[in-house]
């Protein structure tokens, strides 16, 4: 018989963690799903890891080809699930024991959506959790309709977003060329193409914060990035043809030095101030002070803004 859920994982030398999200999947209280991951070309162990699983558990079916990228890699995942539904997370995440039955049971409470999503614990690399990552809109058919009426920016955690196999493909699953932002391009062509995705306010997975982490290590890349990636949504939106990555850069070398200094002095202020809250939730008090402190210097209009929505929370 066909599985309800196909557990995606894509997997890139991720040896340190790689385990325990693998325990953390073959946990699930849920059991009808299968459980499909692909190696990308780790140069660790990661493969051996995966291997010894898929070794001892029917359940896991493990792949393993040349590197491709995060994109490609779980579009090729994707083609060979059964599941009516696909729930993805990322390697060194782990899936909390409930969140395949809450999420079946979210959708099944809401039979007109095609995906939903929740919110995150924090954690950093030994596992010690620091705090939520909470998604406060979307939870409800009206507020993803005002969303998509509005073209407002849509986002959740992908790591905890589960679609329908049907949804993934049409809308055409994760796009290389806008790495390492390719789940927010992807979530808003989702709602672009008037699939409807919920966000189901509990905490169902933890999301790893460590060094290695692109996010971490290369946070202007990731600045970067979502400006060309909504810059191209939003020629998707007005019927233009989209550009790529060369050609926008190629168009902000028109900019004067001015806005040039300005953008990536506001864009530092959003790295310090979002450093600030790690630091401030692992109760790292020194370290929030300096950073919250260089991030008003960068731009007191942008922490003052932040402050008051944080407090009207």
């Amino acid at each position: 018989m066909r599985p309800l859920v196909s557990v995606i994982l894509p997997v890139y030398n991720q040896e340190n963690f790689i385990a325990e999200t693998i325990e953390s999947v073959l946990s699930q209280t849920f059991r009808d799903f299968e459980f499909l991951i692909l190696d990308d070309g780790s140069t660790d162990k990661s493969a051996e890891i995966i291997r010894s699983y898929a070794a001892k558990d029917n359940r896991v079916k493990a792949f393993f080809e040349k590197n491709q990228g995060k994109s490609n890699a779980t579009n090729q995942i994707v083609e060979s699930a059964q599941g009516e539904f696909c729930a993805f997370l990322d390697a060194d995440d782990v899936m909390l024991p409930g969140r395949l039955a809450a999420q079946v049971e979210f959708h099944n409470a809401n039979p007109g959506i095609h995906a939903s999503s929740a919110h995150c614990y924090y954690i950093n690399e030994k596992g010690n959790q620091f705090g939520i990552q909470r998604y406060p809109s979307l939870r409800t058919v009206e507020e993803w309709k005002n969303a998509s009426d509005k073209k407002e920016w849509i986002t959740c955690s992908f790591t905890a977003l589960m679609v329908t196999t049907d949804a993934y493909k049409k809308t055409g699953g994760l796009m290389k060329r806008f790495e390492p932002c390719e789940d927010f391009e992807f979530l808003n062509r989702l709602v672009d193409q008037k699939f409807i995705i919920l966000i189901n306010p509990v905490v169902l997975m933890k999301y790893r914060i460590h060094p290695t982490a692109v996010t971490v290590k290369k946070p202007m890349l990731i600045f970067d990035t979502i400006t060309f990636v909504k810059h191209c949504i939003e020629l998707r939106r007005q019927g233009k043809p989209e550009i790529t990555f060369a050609e926008f850069t190629g168009l902000q070398k028109d900019y004067s030095w001015w806005v040039k200094f300005n953008r990536k002095r506001f864009n530092y202020s959003r790295i310090f101030f979002r450093s600030a809250g790690f630091a401030i939730l692992s109760k790292n008090y020194m370290s929030f002070v300096w950073q919250i402190a260089t991030s008003m210097v960068l731009s007191p209009d942008y922490v003052f803004k932040k402050m008051t929505n944080l407090s009207k929370k």
